[in-house]
């Protein structure tokens, strides 16, 4: 509106020419100021009076709710202004609204029987990228680009950059929103022409992007199942576990096999597939070098430990500390073999 804006730049020129001034005067009395000195040069408004420009927020002011703040890295200073797009601004961040922490309700325990709400409801969150690393967002937006491309160099070049990125909770939780890009990595898990590095790279980062981040995880799964995708990226891992013979791919898959099993409902999932005898077959050895076999031997063994023996268990065990590699071949064989015997005397007709 004309109105706010002779408002704005009345307000900006009147600040700046009484800050310009060596003594200052008396403000009016209806002004609430803050002073700590006997100088009326060193008072400063109760509540923040903002304009076009940063200016220098003090720590016991007032701020209005809907500015624009930064810590401005160079001074350590805290700056606010008025949340206005700026000409030499990236578009990307000027609507962004600032959220005063002070003013958020105390933070409640949380319900230990509260559960994750529905997926629907995480995949239409907008969900902000960090407005202090415009480089970060740059790389995210032009690597998921470059993802959905068929060109094998780009897509590469692309998934280097977001495996790095998919760690930090913020871009793995965005990168599992985003479902064009989730459906390009399940495509890329299956076998194919495509190269084995990009294969590699793929399930890396879509395992990375969902380990240990129960919400990426749950909007991930929710691209899948449905009538247009009626299997997801579990059914991949199977397939490529029961035929892969690449050491690589398998130890990838495995990383991302457990990635998938924080979920309940794919842990079950996978062990009414078979999983038990599938671990098995790898556990005996399915790579030719035995260096590779150990590794991959390793892979299953965390897997077992992390997913399917109870901690009871081990807490029990009563064995040195010292030989927990050799435990955790012992207990990974020993509940393998029981949970086999289990499923066969489950098929076994009474």
């Amino acid at each position: 509106m004309v109105y706010r804006g002779r408002f704005i730049t009345c307000l900006a020129a009147l600040s700046s020419s009484l800050f310009a001034r060596a003594a200052v005067p008396s403000p009016k009395a209806a002004t609430e100021l803050i002073c700590h000195t006997n100088h009326a040069s060193d008072c400063y408004p109760q509540t923040f009076q903002p304009t076009e420009n940063f200016q220098h927020v003090h720590d016991d002011q007032n701020l209005p709710p809907g500015l624009h703040v930064r810590m401005n890295l160079a001074t350590g200073v805290k700056e606010a202004r008025l949340n206005l797009p700026q000409p030499d601004e990236d578009p990307a961040f000027s609507a962004l609204t600032i959220i005063d922490h002070s003013a958020l309700p105390a933070f409640k325990e949380a319900d230990e029987h509260a559960t994750i709400r529905p997926h629907q409801d995480l995949l239409q969150q907008p969900f902000l990228p960090p407005q202090h690393d415009i480089a970060e967002s740059t790389l995210f937006s032009h690597s998921t680009a470059e993802v959905k491309n068929q060109d094998n160099d780009k897509i590469l070049s692309a998934l280097t950059s977001l495996e790095d990125l998919s760690h930090s909770y913020h871009w793995g939780l965005s990168l599992a929103k985003d479902g064009h890009v989730i459906h390009k990595l399940f495509q890329l898990l299956l076998p194919s022409n495509i190269s084995l590095e990009v294969r590699s790279l793929a399930t890396l980062v879509f395992g990375t992007a969902i380990h240990n981040n129960q919400a990426a995880l749950t909007v991930a799964l929710a691209h899948f199942y449905n009538d247009e995708w009626p299997e997801g990226p579990l059914e991949a891992v199977i397939l490529a576990l029961l035929h892969e013979q690449s050491p690589i791919i398998l130890n990838r898959m495995m990383f991302l096999l457990s990635s998938l099993c924080q979920d309940k409902s794919q842990l079950k999932a996978f062990m009414d597939a078979g999983g038990v005898d599938l671990l098995m077959q790898i556990y005996d050895g399915k790579c030719a070098s035995s260096d590779d076999n150990r590794k991959l031997r390793k892979k299953v063994t965390n897997f077992v430990l992390d997913h399917l023996v109870p901690t009871d268990m081990l807490n029990n065990s009563g064995s040195d500390q010292s030989e927990e590699s050799d435990i955790d071949a012992e207990w990974t064989i020993i509940h393998l073999q029981r949970l086999l015997e289990e499923r066969q005397s489950s098929d076994t007709p009474a």
